[in-house]
């Protein structure tokens, strides 16, 4: 485990997070070592959960509690409405991403982004059709602690869809390697393109 105070401190509010009820669940960096791993394998700038719409009003008061008060929109699913909140105490940085059910399925949709990329407006204005296990992964270990992450199909669909429209600019070689570990582990036989999430423009 890197052996830096900040890590220390992500794996604290890591166990703190994991406890709460409902169970919350986990994505991005941290989740893909707890999969692939079960040990934090290197050095993290963030910790990264998601929750579905319905949660948005009790999670905000978890996390609250925790010292987490303040949120800025990094993300709209529509005008005015978030999926995507970024929280800091600190060094301790935690974002929030906010998926949405329609019909039965999950969503994450991206009407847009406060951010740039490459100097233009990060593209946005669509919705990616998250797997229907988004939220069923059985728990799993990091560092002995038991934490719920995002089912392996939705984890690689997040970040090679999004990455697909470029809207958080290129993945790093870091980024490329956890998707690469991913499919090896979990769906080898499977191609890259049959991989990538469903997409369909948004209606506004």
């Amino acid at each position: 485990m890197p052996g830096d105070e900040l890590t220390s401190r992500q794996l604290e509010l890591i166990a703190k997070l994991a406890a709460l009820e409902p169970t919350l669940t986990f994505m991005g960096g941290y989740a893909e070592d707890a999969l692939l791993a079960g040990r934090v394998t290197r050095a993290h700038e963030d910790v990264d959960v998601a929750f579905a719409r319905k949660e948005l009003e009790l999670r905000l008061a978890q996390l609250a509690d925790l010292g987490f008060a303040n949120w800025e929109t990094w993300g709209e699913a529509a005008p005015g409405v978030p999926f995507y909140l970024f929280g800091q105490i600190g060094e301790l940085r935690l974002d929030l991403g906010v998926t949405d059910c329609h019909d039965g399925k999950h969503w994450m949709r991206v009407h847009k982004l406060s951010f740039t990329v490459a100097g233009e407006e990060a593209p946005a204005g669509y919705q990616l059709q998250l797997p229907d296990d988004l939220f069923e992964q059985p728990l799993v270990e990091l560092e002995g602690i038991a934490i719920k992450p995002l089912s392996p199909l939705a984890l690689y669909q997040i970040r090679a869809g999004v990455a697909a429209r470029n809207s958080f600019g290129p993945l790093s070689e870091r980024q490329l390697h956890s998707l690469s570990d991913l499919r090896e582990r979990f769906f080898p036989d499977r191609p890259e393109d049959e991989l990538l999430p469903p997409s369909e423009p948004l209606p506004y």
